[in-house]
């Protein structure tokens, strides 16, 4: 059986279009796969930390302007320098990861900021360093469970490396409320569920951290 020229392109050219329908759908598949290369439990802590960083930043900017205690101020200070280096080691990760970092504030994150701005003086220092105890108590089990279980080796590195700031940013934060006059016994019942260093306190929750205010 003869095939004519006629004949024989029109097949060459059916199977090119079917070549090119298949290569498209391939690349469509491709593209689908790799928008985000994290698993949902990376994704999710790498969000959420993003989210802190960013509101413990905006707190301890506010409480530069409106502290009055020096070890508090200093405490802010401290704060905001140590999170706003975390929050770039964040945006390259997400970056290199093709994940898009959240930049508005959770309610919970509002109400906290709310409630403080309308506080002055000592009243103020005492609610501000009982807040950034009462947080890097979550934060450090939230971080101590993730260097463990996370999975993408930069995010599992960075949550390695940020926890002893952490702990720093806790310890400072017990003095400061010591010396805006915060009592012995209300810091150790902030602390009291802090779990042992290089525990993962996975079965300790709390309504701040992120699982609740979201801040690192």
């Amino acid at each position: 059986m003869k095939c004519s020229s006629k004949n024989m392109l029109r097949i060459a050219g059916g199977l090119v279009v079917a070549g090119l329908m298949v290569a498209g759908q391939a690349g469509a598949a491709d593209t689908s796969t790799t928008g985000s290369q994290l698993s949902s439990k990376d994704t999710s802590f790498l969000k959420e930390a993003s989210m802190g960083n960013q509101a413990e930043i905006t707190l301890a900017q506010m409480a530069q302007q409106k502290a009055q205690n020096p070890e508090v101020k200093n405490l802010a200070q401290m704060i905001e320098q140590d999170h706003q280096q975390a929050q770039q080691k964040l945006q390259t990760i997400a970056q290199a990861n093709g994940v898009t970092l959240e930049e508005k504030p959770t309610f919970s994150q509002r109400r906290t900021q709310s409630k403080l701005e309308k506080l002055s003086g000592a009243d103020f220092d005492q609610q501000y360093a009982k807040d950034m105890i009462e947080d890097h108590v979550s934060d450090i089990k939230k971080f101590q469970k993730a260097s463990e279980k996370l999975e993408n080796s930069d995010l599992k590195q960075y949550a390695q490396e940020t926890l002893p700031t952490l702990q720093k940013h806790l310890e400072t934060a017990k003095s400061a409320a010591k010396s805006a006059g915060v009592d012995e016994a209300t810091i150790s019942s902030l602390t009291k569920n802090m779990p042992a260093m290089g525990g993962t306190g996975e079965n300790e929750e709390s309504s701040h951290g992120m699982g609740g205010q979201q801040r690192y």
